[in-house]
């Protein structure tokens, strides 16, 4: 509890300083950022469009600062936050900021989201487990927005680097969601596992199981320490050419914790162009639309051995991976 206050203590004033900083001086960094693009010829303005986009994110975040006293007032002075009344109203302000991130993320970069065919009736009815691929920091929220679109809540295990987002911290953690370091702490699964407490129809969880986002030299450590580890695994896995090897703990302790449960699997192609902050600047508003698919696995099909369910999950992986491999060409 103290490293919590600890942490919020500088956190949250330096972001809503950050943020008044950002609107204060929004009319000249507003022409410094055309004024940058014009020079280089960029007539699409892709600094001034991500300026505006980052600012908006700014703005949500302290929003969302602000947002939590009052909620934690409502909540009985805290003593209420994990009830199901307050986890719902921060899952109504989390909806409204996923929503509107997502507005100007299309409207400002041009990331727009083009679904394959079933997809939308694979994502319900809930309760479910969801695991998608990481590449980038846009697709973190991708589960969340097309939940959101279809009138369902979601908590995620995520990694616990996040929070030092305070909008993170503050918002998240009250919905329901928990934030896990990538240090293999000894009480990680049981600490996952959380997300699937009181999951219903209009809820799911989610996991990302590569556990960071991936790069092609991520990929090269992660299948060299495998290969050291688990032979076998490594084996499996040696044909990945877009997705980390997957962490099966994670997964196992939702499937455990919520037996009976379907998994969804969201897979995406396209943000893979754009792995990097600067390589986006240069590329937006993109001209390519984000191609994403979702297909439901019944729990009869997944195995309820830990090995066996490895093993399913690895070939999972491995079918994601030629699926994006299709996608990019």
């Amino acid at each position: 509890m103290g490293l919590m206050w600890k942490r919020r203590a500088k956190t949250i004033p330096t972001m809503l300083l950050v943020t008044a900083a950002a609107v204060l001086l929004a009319p000249v960094l507003i022409v410094a950022a055309f004024t940058w693009d014009a020079v280089r010829l960029r007539w699409r303005l892709p600094t001034l469009r991500l300026y505006g986009f980052v600012l908006q994110y700014l703005l949500n975040d302290s929003a969302e600062i602000v947002a939590a006293g009052p909620l934690w007032l409502a909540a009985g002075f805290g003593t209420r936050l994990d009830r199901m009344a307050s986890r719902r109203r921060h899952e109504r302000l989390q909806a409204w900021s996923i929503a509107l991130l997502a507005r100007r993320a299309q409207q400002l970069l041009g990331v727009r989201l083009e679904l394959e065919v079933g997809s939308t009736e694979a994502l319900q009815p809930g309760p479910a487990i969801v695991v998608c691929r990481h590449v980038s920091l846009f697709d973190a929220s991708l589960p969340s927005l097309l939940y959101l679109r279809l009138g369902f809540h979601t908590r995620g295990v995520i990694t616990a680097e996040l929070l030092a987002d305070p909008g993170f911290d503050l918002l998240y953690q009250r919905a329901g969601s928990v934030f896990i370091p990538r240090d293999n702490d000894p009480g990680a699964r049981q600490k996952a596992a959380m997300v699937c407490r009181h999951l219903d129809a209009q809820t799911v969880g989610v996991i990302f199981p590569e556990g960071r986002l991936f790069r092609p030299d991520a990929l090269e450590r992660s299948q060299a320490r495998l290969a050291e580890k688990d032979p076998a695994r490594a084996t499996r896995l040696a044909g990945l050419r877009h997705l980390l090897p997957p962490r099966p703990a994670g997964l196992s302790a939702l499937l455990d914790a919520a037996p009976g449960t379907d998994v969804v699997v969201i897979n995406h192609a396209g943000f893979d162009h754009h792995p990097r902050f600067a390589d986006l600047a240069r590329a937006v508003p993109l001209r390519r639309p984000i191609t994403v698919s979702a297909r439901r696995i019944a729990r009869a099909d997944i195995p309820d051995d830990a090995t066996e369910r490895t093993v399913w999950l690895d070939e999972l992986w491995c079918d994601m991976d030629r699926w994006v491999h299709d996608r990019l060409g």
